[in-house]
């Protein structure tokens, strides 16, 4: 089984507590304004791997992490290979699973009858990104989106906690720089002013 990919970034400090492994999946048609991950809208675009090669990968180096965080892209627009993969992860690790969708959680269980993302999911972040709704804490991107931490296949609505705000940055041998974590307002603009001040010319899309 196939799972559309744009990148595995670790390690993350952010998007969810402890040291993380970061899955972003590619293709996403909801298409909100505003979103700052526009480059993974395109299913034709990212990379094509094997949801077992990337489950054994992530298998090898959790000893050093405490949970995966996926977000994207759309995870739920993938849904086979991303219950394939967190069942792997929930019954061969200790890994807790934090994903992010744009949906929210009534239009999945309408959606997904089977509701295994309730089985398998510790907490999950839904919600369409609203440009206008910005939410200072970088556990969510606008206040509409709710967290829930999911316990015995009951989604329980909390209070989202401010992660650390350490940037986990890295940069491809194509010379694009990802960042992970939900930027503040002015986080990007100040990043782009710092980059120029040494002679980096870069802006992000």
């Amino acid at each position: 089984m196939n799972w559309q990919l744009n990148k595995l970034q670790y390690p993350l400090y952010n998007l969810g507590p402890g040291k993380r492994i970061g899955i972003w999946v590619q293709g996403c048609t909801l298409a909100c304004d505003g979103c700052v991950n526009q480059m993974l809208w395109s299913k034709n675009k990212g990379r094509t791997l094997s949801v077992f090669d990337v489950f054994n990968f992530v298998d090898s180096i959790r000893e050093n992490y405490d949970g995966i965080t996926i977000s994207g892209g759309e995870p739920f627009q993938q849904y086979e290979q991303l219950i394939a993969f967190v069942y792997l992860i929930k019954t061969r690790t200790n890994l807790n699973i934090q994903c992010y969708t744009g949906y929210e959680m009534a239009e999945l269980k309408k959606m997904f009858k089977d509701r295994l993302f309730l089985k398998y999911i510790d907490y999950l972040v839904d919600g369409r990104y609203e440009k206008d709704l910005y939410s200072d804490n970088n556990m969510s991107g606008s206040t509409n989106q709710k967290m829930y931490e999911i316990k015995e296949g009951k989604p329980k609505e909390i209070k989202p906690e401010q992660t650390n705000k350490i940037w986990s940055l890295n940069v491809s041998e194509e010379g694009d720089i990802y960042l992970a974590g939900i930027p503040a307002k002015s986080d990007l603009q100040n990043l782009v002013k710092d980059l120029n001040k040494v002679g980096i010319k870069k802006s992000f899309k």
